[in-house]
């Protein structure tokens, strides 16, 4: 038995689809791609395929993590030239190779966000002392974050038709994780308050790397 990590794009029109559904088409295409997939054992069998990290509804990945376990050794360009063959539109594997760090040591996440719409109260939502989100417990509960550290670091970027591109790092690990969809709600409620306008803004979410500490590319 060997283990596999497949690095892999989520975009375009599979943005929408959900984990349970990115994992039910991954399995399809496991078993469509004729690759010699391990089953977990016990009454209820199924392949096993764990995500490093699992994208929100609506978020792009442009190198996300997926392992698998495969009972004979293939090529590695062989496993992704038969993954493509039948992943659907918008799933495309990168790369297949051994995983050299663990999911326990995933760490952080690198964002892009495009920002569209009503944008004039940005400076002000930036330059505030503190900004408060409120984040869903793993317990169901909520609790309340503040996102200006991450945000500090942000690189804001100008481009046309008024759009503002955030490059971004956020906690992306089993002890920590901060969703940026926070960010463009806590955004639309600053400007509701001071504008008095609903869903000033939209936001392209693209997820481009992961990270263990320090920096270090997981992989």
């Amino acid at each position: 038995m060997k283990e596999i990590r497949i690095c892999f794009q989520k975009a375009g029109r599979a943005r929408y689809i959900s984990h349970l559904d990115l994992t039910r088409a991954m399995t399809r295409a496991v078993r469509r791609a004729g690759l010699p997939i391990w089953y977990t054992e016990g009454f209820n069998k199924h392949p096993y395929l764990t995500f490093a990290a699992p994208l929100s509804l609506g978020a792009e990945g442009l190198r996300e993590s997926m392992d698998l376990r495969l009972t004979d050794d293939i090529p590695m360009r062989d496993i992704v030239d038969r993954l493509n063959a039948v992943l659907p539109e918008g799933l495309t594997a990168l790369s297949a190779a051994e995983p050299l760090h663990k999911a326990g040591e995933l760490a952080a996440a690198r964002y892009r966000l495009t920002f569209t719409g009503d944008l004039s109260h940005m400076a002000d939502f930036l330059a505030q002392n503190s900004i408060l989100a409120e984040k869903r417990t793993k317990k169901g509960g909520v609790k309340q974050i503040d996102l200006k550290p991450a945000l500090q670091k942000a690189a804001c970027t100008p481009e046309e038709k008024g759009a503002l591109v955030m490059e971004i790092f956020l906690p992306c690990s089993s002890a920590e994780t901060i969703n940026p969809a926070l960010i463009v709600s806590a955004y639309n409620a600053f400007a509701k308050e001071r504008g008095g306008v609903d869903g000033a803004a939209n936001c392209r979410i693209v997820r481009t790397a992961l990270y263990c500490g320090e920096g270090i590319p997981f992989a």
